[in-house]
C-alpha cells in the first residue's frame, strides 16, 4: 500500500470498511489517525519527478512544533540527531564511513578543527598546525612560522631565521640563515653569542680536553670598563695541587710563571730578536752581570779592572803558560811582567829585573836583603852566602890568596882567619890563573 502523506487522503465510494482490500487509499483534505502503522511494504512518496516529492517525508509534531526526517534536494534531510545503537555504524555503499570509534579508512578528507589525542599521525602531503606551523612533504621540512623552511626545522620570530639542520655530509647546522646573531642561552641567560660577523663571545669559563687553534691573529685578553688585562692568561689546574700559571702581571708589567720554561735544545731567549740566553752561551749583548760562579773558562779577557776580592774556591787557577795553586805560581816556560813595553821581571831560565837599555832604573828594597840565605842576618841590611860583584871587580873570601880559578886585576880576597901580623885581605895586581895576587891592609900587633 502507498500512502501519500502531507497530501489529503482519498476514500473511494466503497467507504471506509474496504480499506483493507484495496490497493490504494486516498483521503483527501483530511487525517489519519493511528495508533500504530505496521506497513509491509517499503513507504513510497510517488510524484511525476523528484521534484514533486521533494521535502516529502515523515514529520512528528506535538502540535506547536514539529521534527521532520524528509527528501531534500537529492538528500535525506532531518532536524533531529541520529542516534544509533553502540554497535551499529553509517556506512557508504556496504562500507564503513563513521561508527562509535572510528572513520572510515574511505574519508581522506574533513575541515577537523579540533581532534583529541591521537596515538599515532601519518601526514602524506603538506600539512598546517595552527596557521604557524607548516610541515612540507615535499621538502622533508618542518618550519615554525615560515611556509618555506630553510633547513630541516625552520623557525622564524622577530625577522631572525633560525635553522637546525645539515647542508652537507657528516655536518649538522644549528644557526641562522638571516644577517643575525646567534645566542645561547640557559636559564633565559647567554652564556654564548656569535655575531653575524662570525666573532664568538663565551659569557663563562670554558672546560676542553684539548684546545686546537688555526688562527692567523694572536689570542686577545681584552679589557673592560669593570676588567684590567692583568692577571690573566693561562692556568693549569689539578685536584688538591697549587695551580700552574703562566700570567700577566703588572709593576713592572711582565709574563710570570709559577713552572720551569724549558726551551727545545737549539732554542734561545731573544730580545729584539738577538739572542740573549741559549742553552751553551750569553749574547753579546749581555755586558753585565751578577755572576758569583764560573765553570772552566776557555778565554777570558778583561778591558778594564779585575779583582778578586774572595777566597777562591778552587786549589788551582790556570791562565796560559803559568797556573796559582795554593801559595804556588808555576811557570810553565817563562813568565814575564810587562810595564808599557818594557820588561820589569822575567821568570825563565834566570830570573831577570829590568832591561839591560834601562841602566838608570831604580830598584828599592825596603828590608834587609839576603843572597844565597834563607835567613839574613838581622844586624845587617845584605846577606850574600858566595862572593860578590861590584862594578865588575870580584870580593871573595879565603884564609890565603888564591892558587886556583881565573881573577882580574882588582879582585880581592878577604882573609877569612885574620891574626895579629896579618893581613886583612889580599888584591889582584895581575889578571890570570890564579894571576899575581899582594896582601893588603896590615894588621898591627897589640
Amino acid at each position: 500500500m502507498a500512502l501519500n502523506i502531507f497530501e489529503p487522503l482519498k476514500f473511494s465510494t466503497q467507504g471506509i470498511n474496504d480499506l483493507a482490500t484495496q490497493e490504494t487509499l486516498v483521503i483527501t483534505n483530511g487525517k489519519i489517525t493511528v495508533d500504530i502503522v505496521e506497513p509491509k511494504r517499503s513507504l513510497t512518496f510517488a510524484g511525476g519527478n523528484f521534484t514533486d516529492v521533494n521535502s516529502k517525508g515523515i514529520k512528528w509534531t506535538d502540535g506547536r512544533k514539529s521534527k521532520t526526517l524528509a527528501y531534500k534536494d537529492s538528500t535525506l534531510w532531518t532536524d533531529l540527531s541520529v542516534n544509533l545503537a553502540e554497535e551499529l555504524s553509517y556506512q557508504i555503499n556496504d562500507t564503513l564511513v563513521l561508527s562509535f570509534t572510528e572513520l572510515g579508512s574511505t574519508v581522506t578528507k574533513s575541515n577537523l578543527k579540533t581532534v583529541g589525542i591521537l596515538k599515532s599521525l601519518i601526514v602524506a602531503g603538506t600539512a598546517e598546525f595552527g596557521g604557524f606551523a607548516y610541515a612540507v612533504s615535499d621538502l622533508n621540512r618542518f618550519g615554525i612560522n615560515t611556509d618555506s623552511p630553510a633547513a630541516a626545522l625552520g623557525i622564524n620570530e622577530n625577522g631572525v631565521g633560525i635553522v637546525i639542520g645539515s647542508t652537507k655530509a657528516s655536518t649538522a647546522v644549528i644557526g641562522t640563515n638571516t644577517n643575525d646573531n646567534l645566542e645561547i642561552v640557559t636559564d633565559n641567560t647567554a652564556r654564548i653569542t656569535i655575531s653575524n660577523s662570525g666573532d664568538v663571545r663565551v659569557h663563562g669559563k670554558i672546560y676542553a680536553d684539548e684546545v686546537i687553534t688555526h688562527r692567523s691573529s694572536p689570542v686577545v685578553f681584552k679589557a673592560s670598563d669593570t676588567d684590567s688585562i692583568y692577571g690573566k692568561g693561562m692556568v693549569w689546574s689539578a685536584p688538591f695541587e697549587p695551580n700552574k700559571q703562566f700570567i700577566y702581571y703588572a709593576d713592572p708589567d711582565r709574563i710570570w710563571s709559577t713552572e720551569i720554561i724549558d726551551l727545545a735544545p737549539e732554542k734561545y731567549f731573544s730580545i729584539e730578536n738577538k739572542m740573549v740566553l741559549s742553552k751553551t752561551m750569553l749574547g753579546s749583548t749581555v755586558v753585565e752581570s751578577s755572576l758569583k760562579k764560573l765553570g772552566v773558562l776557555t778565554e777570558l779577557q778583561v778591558a778594564g779592572d779585575a779583582a778578586v776580592t774572595r777566597t777562591l774556591s778552587t786549589s788551582k787557577i790556570e791562565i796560559g803558560k803559568f797556573s796559582v795553586n795554593e801559595n804556588n805560581l808555576t811557570v810553565t816556560d817563562e813568565f814575564n811582567v810587562i810595564r808599557g813595553n818594557t820588561s820589569e821581571l822575567k821568570l825563565g831560565a834566570d830570573i831577570t829585573i829590568g832591561t839591560s837599555d834601562n841602566n838608570n832604573r831604580t830598584v828599592s828594597v825596603y828590608g834587609k836583603l839576603a843572597v844565597g840565605v834563607a835567613n839574613p842576618k838581622e844586624d845587617v841590611s845584605l846577606t850574600v852566602a858566595g862572593s860578590v860583584s861590584f862594578d865588575n871587580k870580584k870580593f871573595t873570601t879565603g884564609d890565603s890568596k888564591p892558587t886556583l880559578g881565573n881573577y882580574n886585576k882588582g879582585d880581592i880576597v878577604w882573609n877569612t882567619d885574620p891574626k895579629a901580623t896579618d893581613y886583612i885581605g889580599w888584591v889582584c895586581v895581575t889578571a890570570g890563573s890564579p894571576g899575581a895576587w899582594l896582601p893588603f891592609g896590615s894588621i898591627a900587633r897589640q
